[in-house]
């Protein structure tokens, strides 16, 4: 599996912006470069998410250092600008016409997950296959998969201890993840001049809801993919 996801967007008189994203291979963390130059909106204490478990020791938030190395490259952009959007993930690329507030969602989404927030780890399955400009459906249907998936993961190295349904913790974690995305927009209104950066978090922010509203409404949006045949499921 690539290490590198690549993105590039093409505006519309042609300028490309290239945002090349690296990560380890074994754990998939982000890799930045060494002794970065970061901004003072990039401090733990800047703004700091209500629900931060990281000590006050720790003098950059993980989470904003990593936005940090790209969001410059977005400052002058407006949300709804079109962009021509390429994605290339290793095996497969990815070629789409879209937003800019979209495509950067996807690149904030992917360096959040990989940033080493602890608030942010449980993404980092989904990261490892990222499938950029995800529809809802496809969001709920990962999500769900990749963490019924991890508790069998879980058990089989663990002398057979009972594997556990429940979807409570994940609710819980994408629960903490939206007060992440609402203080990381406010350190982005500080940073960037032009939304399309700041609506890019609310749109992450708004995905990450879909999957707990799910859970509580019987898994609605993705419950027609288990349809085999009409009026038959599995």
């Amino acid at each position: 599996m690539s290490a590198s996801v690549i993105y590039h967007f093409y505006a519309a008189k042609g300028e490309e912006t290239l945002i090349a994203l690296h990560f380890d291979p074994r754990t998939y963390r982000l890799q930045l470069p060494t002794d970065p130059v970061l901004p003072e909106w990039a401090k733990l204490n800047f703004n700091r998410c209500p629900n931060c478990t990281l000590a006050d020791s720790e003098e950059y938030c993980p989470a904003a250092a990593a936005l940090a190395q790209f969001l410059p490259c977005f400052e002058s952009r407006f949300s709804y600008e079109k962009t021509t959007l390429q994605v290339e993930t290793g095996n497969r690329t990815i070629v789409a016409q879209t937003t800019f507030q979209h495509g950067i969602a996807g690149v904030i989404g992917l360096a959040m997950a990989t940033s080493g927030c602890p608030r942010t780890l449980f993404l980092r399955p989904m990261a490892r296959t990222h499938l950029p400009l995800a529809t809802e459906e496809e969001t709920v249907f990962r999500s769900l998969a990749i963490h019924l998936l991890s508790q069998y993961v879980a058990q089989s190295g663990s002398g057979g201890a009972p594997v556990s349904l429940s979807l409570q913790r994940l609710k819980e974690d994408y629960g903490h993840l939206s007060h992440v995305n609402a203080a990381m927009a406010e350190r982005i209104r500080t940073a960037i001049e032009r939304d399309a950066a700041v609506n890019a978090v609310i749109i992450l922010d708004s995905f990450a809801m879909i999957t707990p509203e799910n859970i509580d409404t019987g898994f609605e949006d993705i419950r027609a993919l288990f349809v085999v045949e009409e009026g038959v499921g599995v």
